[in-house]
């Protein structure tokens, strides 16, 4: 008990660190345990691997060496080039065979069986090979040097037949017959080895010799005695042949039965005795791993069972320490977070370990759980204020929103009537010859179109706050639209003394997009320049261009006006925003021009490429798809580092900003 209570007095951590100390010694105890049974069984199976791998590797070397002597035997029955390769490569193949056995029996009694295996099979190899060469001199001595011969003595008797009488040419005869005889049974012989086929080719020679010697006594035309001594000659050197083949096929045969056949069966007798003897061994290892693994397993499962019942009782008296007063904490915190905070909830937990800190900790927590619930309720009342002032600013910006539509379809008609008596006003004065008059006019008309382009821009943006613009598609010429812009602009970029030029080839052919806002977005870029620019240069350049594979449409505005830090770039396409005026001053406009660009050209499909410096102009690309594509996700102005998406502005390097053409 005093033990236990020792125990308990213990930090949380040293006991809990206890416990796995414990729980790691026991393990490391049963590791030990079978790491060692691990290595006896280890280096048994190892040598019964390498015992069964020897008598396997035995095994095959019988066949293959049954293998080779077929081959051979196909060899000698086709008597070609594939067939000799066959044997060749049986050979060599056993030849691997026996060093993988050599490799295997290595330091073992086998070794001295397969280094005679060995040079038994190169014995073998040796008689195999002179055997082809003395198979290849018979042919020789049939084909290219018997046969030719009895084909002459066959000629120089058939030229004996005819210089003779009926006697000579009868003998003559019997004589060629006695030389195809001869040649007939020496094939023969070569082929059976019958000792009766060389005793006729043998007496089919004397059967020549005798016929000779008789047409020798019956001929006396001049020239015929040559002709018979040059058979005789002939068949003097057959007969030496014909003892050459008879040497050579005997040689065979002693090949055969000395050299090919006793090593045949001494490489075969050798790996029968080392497979035997490995099986054997393979055997009596295999009956030992298995009453081995018996006594491993026994010996495992007792000293496993006591380890596992010393664990277990290690383990109770750890968790007994720590579970009590984990669960007498733990229950007073359920409280807590149950919202029961009106009664001290934690009971007394003595001690100095981590567990009587945490019920104390938890005590304290009660104490200020009820300033916290305070806390929470003034919080959800301030979260109810920020809701209501929330839902009033949004009802105010929509009835903002409304206002600037109402206000602006309001003035709309106004400023028509206003621009449109001061032109029929202008006319007659005119007409009447008031010039001055009519410059004064003239100025109320262009002031009334300005305030028309003013409120139709704050009802463009005040429909794109609203989310009610569309998109209008139609087919269109960019040609005609490049001429449209031209001709109303031309009036803009004189105010300023500025010069303007729209270049564009005739083969621009159509677009598929939204006129309406293409046309628009152009005529902002090119407003734009015009203000910021006084007695410069405004081009508008016009190309086809390929993006992501589609055809795109690029257009380019550019001008030699006052310019602005690439910095700003992103400021100047909110709303309500300007870049300074060229020569100090306000420029005209509500700051919506580049905000209508921007979004228009999001709603598009396009791509915005901005290049400026101070004092030496703009250039803006405008990309657009020639045939109208919806947008796949809403893209950013600017992208922020680190975001891998494209962004709708591109701010380019001041340095790549080409100067307009005069």
């Amino acid at each position: 008990m005093t033990r236990f209570r020792a125990l308990r007095d213990l930090k949380v951590a040293t006991r809990i660190t206890l416990g796995f100390g414990i729980a790691f010694g026991l393990l490391l105890v049963l590791a030990v345990i079978g790491l060692l049974s691990l290595r006896a069984v280890t280096q048994n199976v190892g040598t019964y691997s390498a015992s069964a791998g020897a008598a396997q590797i035995a095994a095959d070397v019988d066949i293959g060496m049954r293998d080779l002597e077929v081959a051979v035997r196909d060899h000698f029955g086709m008597d070609d080039e594939a067939s000799l390769a066959t044997v060749r490569q049986q050979h060599e193949a056993l030849r691997a065979r026996l060093a993988a056995l050599a490799e295997a029996t290595a330091d073992t009694p086998d070794s001295a069986a397969v280094a005679e295996t060995r040079t038994a099979l190169d014995s073998y190899r040796d008689g195999f090979e002179r055997l082809v060469s003395l198979r290849g001199e018979r042919a020789r001595l049939l084909t290219g040097v018997l046969d030719p011969m009895a084909e002459q003595m066959q000629g120089k008797l058939a030229q004996l037949r005819e210089a003779g009488g009926v006697d000579s040419a009868a003998l003559a005869a019997d004589a060629a017959a006695a030389v195809q005889a001869m040649a007939d049974h020496a094939a023969r012989f070569a082929s059976s080895r019958d000792p009766k086929e060389a005793e006729a080719m043998r007496a089919a020679v004397e059967t020549v010799r005798g016929r000779l010697q008789e047409i020798n006594r019956y001929v006396w035309v001049q020239g015929t005695r040559q002709l018979i001594f040059d058979t005789r000659h002939m068949l003097t050197a057959s007969a030496g042949v014909l003892d050459r083949l008879e040497e050579v096929v005997n040689d065979e045969d002693q090949l055969r039965f000395q050299a090919l056949d006793p090593n045949a069966g001494l490489i075969s007798a050798r790996a029968a005795e080392v497979r035997k003897r490995n099986d054997g061994f393979a055997s009596s290892l295999r009956r030992g791993l298995a009453e081995g693994a018996e006594r491993w397993v026994e010996t495992a499962l007792w000293l496993g069972g006591t380890l596992l019942v010393l664990g277990l009782l290690g383990a109770w008296l750890v968790v007994r320490s720590v579970a009590r007063p984990v669960d007498a904490v733990a229950g007073a915190m359920a409280a807590l977070a149950a919202g029961r905070t009106d009664a001290a909830l934690v009971p007394a937990v003595a001690g100095r370990d981590e567990l009587a800190t945490m019920a104390r900790a938890v005590e304290t927590l009660r104490a200020n759980a009820a300033e916290v619930e305070e806390l929470k309720r003034e919080a959800a009342e301030a979260h109810a204020g920020l809701l209501e002032a929330k839902q009033q600013a949004e009802a105010k910006d929509f009835a903002k929103t409304n206002f600037l539509v109402n206000m602006g379809q309001e003035l709309h008609r106004p400023l028509n009537d206003i621009i449109h008596h001061s032109q029929s006003l202008m006319s007659e004065l005119h007409r009447v010859g008031a010039g001055e008059l009519a410059t004064d006019v003239e100025m109320i008309q262009w002031s009334g179109e300005q305030l028309v382009g003013l409120v139709d821009a704050i009802l463009d943006y005040a429909k794109i706050e609203a989310g009610t613009v569309d998109v209008e598609l139609q087919d269109f010429d960019v040609a005609r639209l490049l001429a449209e812009l031209r001709e109303r602009m031309l009036p803009v970029a004189d105010l300023n003394g500025n010069t303007l030029t729209v270049l564009g080839a005739a083969s621009l052919g159509a677009m598929h997009q939204d006129f309406g806002k293409v046309r628009q977005i152009l005529l902002n870029l090119l407003d734009n320049a015009c203000k910021f620019t006084r007695g410069g240069s405004i081009a508008l350049s016009v190309e086809r261009a390929d993006r992501d594979g589609r055809a795109c449409i690029r257009f380019t505005v550019s001008d030699t006006g006052a310019g602005f830090p690439p910095s700003q770039a992103g400021r100047l396409f909110q709303p309500f925003a300007q870049g300074p005026a060229p020569a100090g001053g306000k420029v005209p406009g509500a700051g919506l021009g580049l905000t209508l660009v921007g979004h228009y050209t999001a709603m598009l499909g396009g791509d915005l490429e901005l290049s400026s410096e101070p004092g030496h102009g703009t250039r803006i690309i405008l990309t657009l798809p020639a045939v109208y594509e919806p947008p796949a996700e809403d893209r950013p102005l600017i992208a922020k580092e680190g975001r891998d998406v494209r962004p709708l502005l591109t701010v380019a390097e001041p340095r790549a900003l080409p100067q307009p053409a005069e």
